[in-house]
């Protein structure tokens, strides 16, 4: 039974890994992909967009499917689904068949999210809030290899149609190796009720986090997907170097993490939220308008703020609907994808109409926003 525990989230991690990891190649790519099928910043956006609503529609559905079914089974589908249009997103010459593969991969990814959160959860009681910052940990790991990965092979005039191929390979693979271990994992006790969804969405608290995790998701994966265009065409950085500035920001997210697995069994999360929201302001800023190579700690801090918001919203969700964690954290996760789908498409049009740098700018009003929506939960909790 422990062996099978462990095998079971030694999984969850490592597919989290994907996540974060397919996230990022799109990132470091994507001057790339513009360069292949010619695209403008809108069409380039697009496919982020397509992404994230692909997760978004997995999270919302494999949520409470997750309370019901294997979550195992969830989070094996979900590695089978990522891997085999990472190939073809890949292969394809045709945009529009890559915009469908692109959609299919952001699907995998939400059965990743939806399943993976609430099974750990139910692992590791008590201990919601850290296990949650260990997982995203995994996210984090993965995202910091994606930039490091696509961005040596670009740097090495290696397609970027061939890392996507490889990467869909690995993923088939680590699939492959969880389906014959037949794993098993609790099969949710009771039915889904769609009241379930209505009740969570007429609580005041609930739509606070799920609006926070709208926007502040929205901000850290427009980050994600536009630095490396952001550095390239106003900082005029290399790919190598635009890419290591990625990495590096994927890297400081994934090592304030473990320090937030730490951190949050000892403070408030809504007050160590709200500091978060603070350093994310003036990272950002600076980020945006130090010279030269000065833009790369910056961009840093701004991973390291972004570290404990997702994973800190998940553990008090996880915890404070404890009857429900898959439909309550799918939900959350939705609301991220959701963000993530709408804040950089908003980023990349604000930017077709003025510049990259007013684009990025329009994603301090999001941080300000979070802010204040903090504050205001915090006060309601007290």
């Amino acid at each position: 039974m422990i062996e099978k525990k462990w095998i079971i989230t030694i999984g969850a991690f490592i597919s989290m890994s994907f996540l974060g990891m397919s996230r990022t190649f799109l990132g470091t790519s994507l001057p790339s992909i513009r360069s292949t099928f010619d695209l403008t910043l809108v069409q380039a956006g697009t496919l982020t967009a397509l992404l994230q609503f692909g997760f978004s529609l997995a999270v919302f559905i494999g949520g409470p499917l997750s309370d019901i079914f294997k979550k195992s089974f969830l989070l094996m589908a979900g590695c089978f689904l990522m891997g085999i249009n990472l190939i073809l997103f890949g292969v394809s010459n045709w945009f529009l068949l890559s915009l469908i593969g692109m959609t299919i991969i952001g699907i995998g990814g939400g059965l990743i999210e939806a399943s993976s959160n609430p099974l750990l959860i139910h692992l590791f009681p008590g201990r919601e809030s850290m296990v949650m910052n260990l997982h995203h940990f995994f996210f984090a790991a993965g995202s910091l290899l994606g930039p490091l990965i696509m961005g040596t092979f670009l740097a090495k005039n290696i397609p970027w149609q061939s890392v996507y191929i490889g990467f869909g390979l690995f993923v088939l693979i680590i699939f492959a190796l969880l389906s014959v271990q037949r794993i098993s994992s609790p099969k949710g006790a009771q039915r889904f009720e769609i009241k379930v969804l209505k009740n969570l969405l007429k609580e005041k608290k609930f739509l606070i986090l799920l609006l926070i995790a709208f926007l502040a998701l929205g901000v850290q994966n427009g980050i994600g997907y536009w630095m490396v265009t952001f550095l390239k065409e106003t900082k005029s950085f290399s790919i190598s170097l635009a890419s290591t500035s990625l990495f590096l920001f994927f890297a400081c997210l994934a090592l304030g993490r473990l320090f937030s697995s730490y951190i949050i069994t000892k403070l408030n999360e809504a007050v160590y939220l709200l500091g978060l929201f603070s350093l994310l302001f003036i990272a950002l800023l600076l980020s945006i308008f130090v010279p030269g190579k000065w833009t790369i700690p910056f961009f840093a801090l701004c991973g390291l703020a972004h570290s404990g918001i997702f994973p800190s919203l998940l553990g008090m969700v996880g915890k404070i609907y404890s009857k429900n964690p898959g439909t309550a954290m799918g939900l959350i996760a939705t609301g991220s994808g959701l963000g993530s789908m709408t804040v950089p498409w908003i980023m990349s049009l604000i930017s077709q109409i003025g510049n990259l740098t007013i684009g990025f700018l329009s994603f301090e009003i999001y941080v300000v926003s979070c802010f204040i929506l903090m504050s205001f939960y915090l006060k309601g909790a007290r």
